[in-house]
């Protein structure tokens, strides 16, 4: 995660109840590589990442692995259930050292039912996260492989991107991620990502610089990926 500066991407949450979050949930240090949760542990849990970054991913046939999402200091995930029977179906493992709070889905029951503002809101955010993912799957589904990965490169932008210095006002994705990396977010193989980032790079919609991706054509990628124009909080991994 070297030279890595992610953006605080808004909440459906008022400051108020995201600090209730904060307040009720208990501190849980992770080292990377450590497991948050794994596949078939409750799923009786929200989970705020106040430190560092994570990845919840899924295990595959063979040792494969694809990645569903990343989650950046000030992101709230989990898939708490309201009946307390449902196990999660993925893994969330800590990319580097990280600290996330973790509110028990009893506390967050209570919360529901004695501060109606605060249900609305999280039935708002419940809505974000099942948009977020179904763009996602749009992306993959429709696009094929070239409009997953171009979609993919807006997502990661739009949470680690930063503009060169002074004249320089290029698109720099600031996270070091390895063409394998990409290939285990959008479903594919390292070839085939290989293959549609030297295709870019010829094009000169995409450069390279010191690792990082820089996207000298957006407005490009978008073409390729349909892009409707999905808000931030929606258009991210």
């Amino acid at each position: 995660m070297e030279g890595c500066f992610p953006r605080a991407l808004p909440l459906v949450y008022s400051p108020p109840h995201l600090a209730l979050i904060r307040e009720i949930a208990e501190p849980v240090r992770l080292l990377a590589g450590d497991y948050l949760y794994q596949e078939n542990d409750p799923a009786d849990q929200l989970y705020f990442v106040h430190r560092g970054s994570l990845k919840v991913s899924k295990l595959l046939e063979g040792g494969l692995s694809a990645t569903l999402s990343l989650h950046i200091p000030g992101d709230l995930f989990g898939e708490p259930d309201p009946f307390g029977r449902a196990v999660h179906q993925f893994e969330a493992k800590a990319l580097e050292d990280s600290e996330v709070g973790v509110v028990p889905q009893t506390e967050l029951d209570k919360i529901i039912r004695t501060n109606g503002d605060f249900a609305l809101e999280f039935m708002g955010w419940m809505a974000l996260m099942h948009r977020t993912t179904q763009s996602k799957l749009r992306d993959l589904l429709l696009h094929g492989k070239s409009g997953a990965l171009c979609s993919l490169l807006l997502r990661l932008y739009n949470m680690y991107g930063t503009n060169g210095a002074g004249k320089d006002s290029r698109a720099i994705i600031s996270k070091r991620i390895t063409n394998l990396e990409m290939a285990e977010m959008i479903g594919s193989t390292r070839e085939s990502v290989n293959r549609i980032l030297n295709e870019l790079k010829e094009l000169g919609v995409i450069s390279t610089e010191r690792g990082r991706i820089v996207l000298n054509d957006p407005e490009y990628l978008r073409n390729i990926c349909h892009c409707e124009e999905c808000p931030k909080e929606i258009c991210r991994m």
